[in-house]
Formats: structure tokens, sequence, C-alpha cells
């Protein structure tokens, strides 16, 4: 589905003319191509969010889900993504990763950790052969954004939450041994991604919640550290990253303190942290960088109607830093109504316009 409304065979009558007119005369006036300027893309109105000298006349906004199990893989993978950014008109080609980390070792105490397998790149085919898809049919539109879910992330995949948590407060220098080679698995895929041509990455962090690794020295050791690692990495390889600060989890008793030193030229922010809410243009004074975020994805952006949105929308944009990208605080149900992220993304086009 497209959004454009244009008739092509007209737009084709009206080029021929134009190249009529123009052989008549010798070159179009000077005053009609400085009237009619060629139209920035998708790409170019997101850079304009990272330029500080100015205040960008355009709100790019995107909201980003899982696909059903189905379309995860492969060329449905690919036309699921393509076909939700253009239902849409989101501003970011967001490349979902799908893909779990192997039980190939069984955890059952921290001394275990030391043997969970680094993977290699070919590991992670099936997210490259999406990223690949996707940059050829898409990256002249949007930048391409893949996502890159955290070590711990990724070690909740191995073991239970409860069972990882209990692991750290026993052993954490043991269970950093496996947090390493997640670590470097990870690295491996953001090599590969990167020559596929990517643009940069939503790098996620998780594990620092209240409810999690709360300890600020075991948070150092076990989590923020191979965070550090892995997206100072990334920050070398790729020119536009989005940090993602997910409280899909929980809350965050320490926010600012935490995540403030991460890489990242943009931050995708919370609702809410250290027990109070957090608005768009408090996250931007926090980070001094670019924000994204500002709508709550269990909130009228689910259950409302498109009418709710828009409201909903400019009230949060009434207050929002000069340099943002609307979006949720995190992914939004699978069947959400398709209506209502149109509104929102068209909403937040149209409020500066």
């Amino acid at each position: 589905m497209s959004l454009s409304t244009e008739n092509p065979i007209n737009r084709r009558r009206f080029i021929g003319a134009s190249a009529l007119a123009a052989a008549a005369v010798g070159t179009l006036p000077k005053a009609f191509a400085k009237a009619n300027p060629p139209a920035k893309s998708r790409r170019e109105l997101v850079m304009q969010v990272l330029d500080p000298s100015g205040r960008p006349n355009y709100v790019p906004a995107a909201f980003f889900l899982h696909f059903p199990p189905e379309q995860r893989t492969g060329d449905a993978a690919i036309r699921a993504h393509l076909d939700y950014f253009r239902a849409t008109g989101m501003d970011l080609m967001k490349v979902q990763f799908e893909q779990r980390y192997p039980k190939e070792v069984e955890v059952k105490t921290p001394a275990d950790w030391a043997r969970i397998p680094v993977l290699k790149e070919n590991w992670f085919e099936p997210t490259l052969y999406v990223i690949r898809g996707l940059v050829k049919a898409a990256k002249s539109e949007a930048l391409i954004i893949p996502t890159m879910y955290s070590h711990y992330q990724m070690a909740n995949m191995v073991v239970p939450k409860e069972t990882l948590l209990r692991h750290v407060q026993e052993d954490p220098e043991a269970v950093s041994r496996g947090m390493e080679n997640i670590a470097l698995s990870i690295m491996n895929y953001v090599r590969a991604a990167t020559r596929a041509g990517v643009d940069g990455f939503y790098t996620c962090s998780q594990g620092g919640e209240a409810n999690a690794v709360a300890d600020r020295a075991l948070f150092h050791r076990v989590i923020k550290s191979f965070d550090m690692l892995v997206q100072k990495e990334v920050a070398q390889l790729t020119p536009v990253n989005i940090l993602h600060v997910c409280d899909y989890e929980g809350a965050y008793g320490e926010f600012g303190s935490r995540f403030q030193d991460y890489p990242g030229q943009i931050v995708s922010v919370p609702l809410a942290a250290e027990g109070k809410p957090l608005s768009l243009s408090q996250a931007a004074g926090l980070f001094k960088r670019p924000v994204m975020g500002g709508l709550d994805r269990h909130g009228v952006l689910s259950t409302g109607t498109p009418a709710d949105v828009k409201k909903a929308v400019e009230q949060v944009l009434t207050d929002a830093p000069a340099h943002l990208i609307l979006g949720a605080n995190c992914t939004v149900r699978t069947d959400i109504p398709i209506e209502n992220l149109k509104t929102a993304i068209q909403t937040a086009h149209r409020f500066r316009g």
C-alpha cells in the first residue's frame, strides 16, 4: 500500500510538458526552480533532526512492532517491513530482530556462563538476509536502522530472568564471562550488518531497572561495561544510532546518572523515570541531544480513536523540544489499529508545517 495519491499518468504528462517548455526557451526560469525545490527524502528529513543549528519545520515519526511469526524471516519479512513502512508513512526503516540466542549450554550455576558460545556472523544470516533486502529496496527512501538487542536481553533468552539475576548476585565475575561472549557475538552481527549497508542501529539497553540489577556496582560490572563495549563499536562504524533505554520490564530508580554517557545520536526514552513523569523536553535537557518517544504504547495510540490520537500527539508536540522524533515508549501491539498510527504520523508531519 502506498500513501501517494498522485496519478502516475498525469505526472508523466506534466514532466513531458515541462521538458517541451524548457526546450523552447533553453532552460527553466530561475524563479520556477526556486519555487519548486526538489522534495526532501525521509532520509534528509530525519537528518535535519541531528542538525543543531536550526529548528526543523518537520517532525519525523515512527512506531515499531513485531510482525506475526510467519512474517519474521525471509522474503515475507522483507515484504512485511516494506508494507508497514509505506502504509503508515513513517520516517525510519526499523528492522526487527527476531532470532533467539541458542540454548546450547545448560546454565545451572554461575560457572556455567563461561561456556556460553560466541556466535559467528553466519548465525545471524536470517536477520542479515532481511537487512540486505531492505537496504536494496528502501535505502534511497529512508535510514535503515536494525534493532541491536543488548547482551543482557540476549542472556535472558538463555536462562529465565530470575536465574540470571540470582547468578549476578552470587558471582558477578563468573556471569561476566558469559556476558562477554554474548557481547562478542553481537559485535559480529554489527559488523556484518554494517557491511550490508545499514545507516545505524537501534541500540537497546536493559538490566538497570529497579527490579533488575539495581545495585550500581553490579550494574557497571555486568551490564554497562559490555553495553559500552558494543555501543562504542557501533558508534565508530555507523553515523546514526538510536539509544533505546527500554522500560518494557520495569521502571528505573536511577536513570540519568546510569545512561547519560551512553553513545547514540538520538535517545529513545521511557515516559517516566525515578518515580516521576519524564517529558521529551526534560529528556532532551538530560541527554543534550535529540530524543524520540512521547506516546504510551498502551494509551490512546492503542485504545483510542484517530481523533483521540491526533489530540494526544498535538499535546505532546506543543511542549516538545525542537529536535525530536515522535514515537512510543516501546514496541506497539501487532494488532494496533493502522489508522491510529497513520494519524499520529500525519499529525506530527503537519504540526510545524
